[in-house]
């Protein structure tokens, strides 16, 4: 969750390197897909690393090359603040890609402001993305 920024960009982009099928949800569509377009993009980097490392490629058979095993990125947009929105998703994903079977769980909200300078509604939201938000993605 939150992938589309900050930590969870940086998250999915170091299990992209480690060759991971990744499932990005973020409230940001736009930012999500453009996190989605770096993933590929590694992706496509491992694979011609790859395909150049191959036996007989580059004349070193002896070396151990990870094979390029149908990587594939999946991006959702969810706020995870909101419950309903929540289960909808993780339905969709698990009809879509299957079961997950490592969560980073990263969306969160950060308001700026003091705590006696926050509007209730901040607080709300803040409660909801940064608590609540975990019981109902995990």
């Amino acid at each position: 969750t939150g992938a589309g920024s900050g930590l969870g960009r940086l998250f999915a982009l170091e299990f992209a390197r480690r060759r991971a099928l990744l499932v990005l949800w973020d409230i940001n569509t736009q930012s999500n897909e453009e996190t989605a377009g770096m993933v590929r993009h590694i992706y496509r980097e491992m694979a011609e690393e790859a395909a150049a490392a191959a036996p007989g490629a580059a004349g070193d058979g002896e070396k151990d090359v990870l094979p390029h095993c149908n990587l594939q990125v999946y991006t959702y947009t969810c706020d995870v603040g909101k419950r309903e929105n929540v289960y909808l998703t993780a339905e969709r994903v698990r009809k879509e890609v299957g079961e997950v079977s490592v969560l980073v769980n990263n969306a969160g909200v950060v308001s700026g402001h003091h705590l006696l300078e926050c509007p209730d509604e901040l607080i709300e939201r803040t409660m909801m993305v940064n608590c609540h938000a975990h019981f109902w993605v995990t």
